[in-house]
């Protein structure tokens, strides 16, 4: 775990970049020729900057002194504790990465042999009659239900006054078709063995190597206002500038003069969900601070995001004063709102017991504090922690080794193999954000535990 510095900060931006790059490759040719090469080569510019922000983040590959970019997006001047918009930034990077992954699969969909078989020749687009109706197939989802039917329509013949043809293909609507009905069709009069592709005009220019239809560029447009709202909603609301006044929030508070003596793991209890009926305090097992005074230990419960022997190996030695405000309501071994100030004014925001026989009471604090001078708080960090992140990174490659076959043409016709490589694409990465939630938490249950070689080798102190 190391602070992000330019270089860190630059490999994700490009990294993003590709993404980008790629969704307006489909979104302006959404069906071309395999392989795609346009889209492999902005997954491989993705590719390498992601291995230079993970050798940067991992710090195989040092940074020089002095390169620190202390703020990013909703981090004014590095005054927010920035923990808890991980969450944010990771639901709304999972719910972007889907646009792309839904326009891939309109593509892939609809990219078929047959298309290029008949793009290739002399192609037509035609009203067709449809003459005779086989099966109808109803498909109900949650966006409503369609019709596909296998059907022969009766296609205009090669030539001015060439005989007409009598074509198979299949056709979706929002209502059961019936004989009689018109709809437009793609296909090669004098190839009448490469049958006909069913599709509405609107549809045509995606077919025929033109972008994406108005349909579907407002469906993702719909869809992608979903993460820009949750980072508009939640961006700003999930981490404010801490000071120890919001923080006591006018309650009688108190202080302890602290020093930070290294990195652990325990259950924080915090007083009971008013939504739910049991009186019991919520208990998650967190990692924490260990912070000593000259009346004796305490414990600041920190997010679990964060590697808590890495940030006390970053801050070793350092000291402040720890501030929380006990609450009358609450039992002695609940946790309450702390705040850690450095003496070079960074911050650290946590839990901590509000306070036992066994505990430092500290001494009384009047607020506002003399002398206050503005916050900064510690990090933000570049996070790589092998013992949690390590093994997830099988999903994630997974996912993305998939996505490359997809866009190389993999079994395009439609078979197993590319049913296969879409779900590993979408599963893969679910999995590995997954396997990290319960690495973290097999990590801090050893780390709990006490000292260990092996976690101290794992923990990827820095």
């Amino acid at each position: 775990m190391r602070e992000r510095d330019l270089g860190t900060a630059v490999a994700s931006v490009l990294a993003w970049a590709g993404a980008a790059a790629f969704l307006i490759c489909l979104l302006v040719r959404k069906i071309a020729p395999f392989p795609r090469w346009d889209l492999l080569s902005c997954l491989a510019f993705t590719a390498v900057a992601f291995l230079v922000w993970w050798l940067r983040a991992a710090g195989r590959w040092r940074s020089r002194p002095g390169r620190v970019v202390p703020a990013a997006l909703g981090l004014q001047m590095g005054r927010q504790w920035w923990p808890p918009l991980r969450l944010v930034y990771t639901t709304v990077a999972a719910c972007a990465l889907l646009v792309p992954f839904f326009l891939l699969s309109f593509s892939a969909e609809q990219n078929s042999p047959q298309l290029a078989a008949i793009t290739q020749r002399d192609y037509r687009y035609a009203p067709v009659t449809i003459t005779k109706i086989h099966h109808t197939h109803q498909n109900s989802s949650k966006t409503g239900t369609t019709y596909t039917s296998e059907v022969t329509v009766e296609v205009p013949g090669h030539g001015k006054h060439g005989k007409a043809l009598l074509l198979k293909g299949k056709a979706t609507a929002s209502d059961p078709l019936t004989t009689g009905d018109r709809i437009g069709g793609l296909y090669a009069p004098d190839t009448p063995s490469l049958g006909i592709i069913l599709t509405p005009r609107r549809h045509l220019a995606s077919l025929l190597g033109g972008p994406a239809s108005p349909g579907e560029m407002t469906l993702l447009a719909l869809y992608s206002v979903i993460p820009i709202a949750l980072f508009l909603i939640c961006a700003r609301s999930r981490a404010q500038p801490m000071t120890p006044e919001s923080v006591l929030g006018g309650a009688p508070g108190r202080r302890l003069r602290v020093h930070i003596t290294g990195g652990a793991a325990g259950q924080c209890l915090t007083p009971p969900d008013p939504k739910k009926d049991s009186p019991d305090p919520d208990t998650r097992l967190s990692p924490a601070l260990r912070l000593a005074s000259p009346e004796g230990s305490r414990d600041l419960f920190i997010d679990r995001c964060l590697d808590p022997r890495a940030l006390a190996a970053l801050l070793e030695g350092r000291a402040g004063w720890l501030y929380w405000a006990p609450r009358a309501e609450n039992q002695a071994d609940w946790c309450v709102g702390a705040l850690l100030v450095l003496d070079d004014y960074q911050y650290v925001y946590g839990l901590t017991p509000q306070g036992s026989a066994d505990l430092p009471q500290g001494e009384p604090v009047d607020l506002p504090l003399p002398d206050a001078r503005p916050l900064r708080a510690v990090g933000p960090y570049a996070l790589w922690q092998p013992a949690v992140h390590g093994p997830a990174m099988y999903g994630f490659g997974l996912g993305f080794l998939a996505a490359c076959l997809i866009v190389a043409g993999v079994d395009y016709d439609g078979g197993p193999l590319l049913s296969l490589c879409f779900v590993s694409a979408a599963g893969g990465p679910a999995t590995g954000l997954l396997l990290i939630q319960r690495r973290r938490t097999v990590f801090l249950q050893r780390l709990s535990r006490g000292p260990d070689e092996t976690d101290v080798r794992a923990s990827g102190l820095r």
